[in-house]
Parts: C-alpha cells; structure tokens; sequence
C-alpha cells in the first residue's frame, strides 16, 4: 500500500510539472493550444515516471556519496524514460537536440518534483512536531 501511495503522490507532482512544462514551452514557442493526444499523455508519461521514481529514489539511510550516485542514477532513468516516450508520443525527434531538449525537460520536472516534495514532507513533519508537542504539554 506504501508503494501505491508515493506512486500517486510523486504522480500528482510529476503531472503538474510536466503541464507547467508544456504551458511554458508553448509561451516560448507561441502556441496557443494543446492537443487532446498530448493532454492522455501526459499522465501516462507521469505514472511511468512515478513508477521510476518508486523504484529508483534512493532511501535516506546510505552516505552522502552513495545517495548523490543514486540520485544520479534515478535522473538517468528518468531521462532514459522519458526521452523513448518523448519519441514515441512524438513530442521529440530523436537525434541530438531532441535527446538535449528531453534532459532539460526533464531537469526540470525533476527540480519542480523535488522542491515539491520537500516542502510537502517538510510541513508533514511540522505538524507531526506540533501534534507531539501538543500532546507532550497536555501530559
């Protein structure tokens, strides 16, 4: 049940930040409308990347080298991922720029899902501070 969770919870950010991504994108590029093709798959590309996430984030409990390589691991995954899927929803073409414009996309999805997540364990933890001191003073 713990693995269905931090899916759907890594899920909802992964989604938000891929729509902030093509919202932006298509700023750039002056677009001004999304196809129905590409709203389906961007939660697909979200749930496989969530699934990654699951797997592949690494745990807090190993030394700061160990965690650093498997960060970087995870970010090679996703990019790998993300990049075959980027092709086959043709979002991307599959040489150099493509892959490049892929990586930094998917950068920043990454920093926008880690920032995202932090600030959500963060007050997670707040409140559990607060109900246990809470608790302790009523003792």
């Amino acid at each position: 049940m713990k693995y269905i969770t931090e899916i759907i919870r890594y899920f909802t950010f992964i989604t938000t930040g891929i729509v902030i991504l093509f919202i932006v994108l298509m700023l750039i590029k002056g677009n001004d409308c999304i196809l129905l093709s590409t709203l389906i798959k961007i939660p697909c590309a979200a749930l496989a990347t969530s699934i990654v996430t699951v797997i592949f984030y690494p745990a807090e409990t190993q030394s700061k080298k160990e965690y650093i390589l498997k960060v970087l691991l995870h970010y090679l995954v996703l990019c790998i991922v993300m990049t075959i899927f980027g092709v086959l929803a043709e979002w991307i073409s599959f040489n150099f720029m493509g892959i490049m414009i892929m990586v930094i996309s998917t950068a920043a999805v990454y920093i926008f899902t880690y920032t995202i997540a932090f600030l959500s364990s963060k007050n997670d933890a707040d409140e559990l501070n607060r109900a246990l001191k809470n608790k302790q003073s009523k003792s």
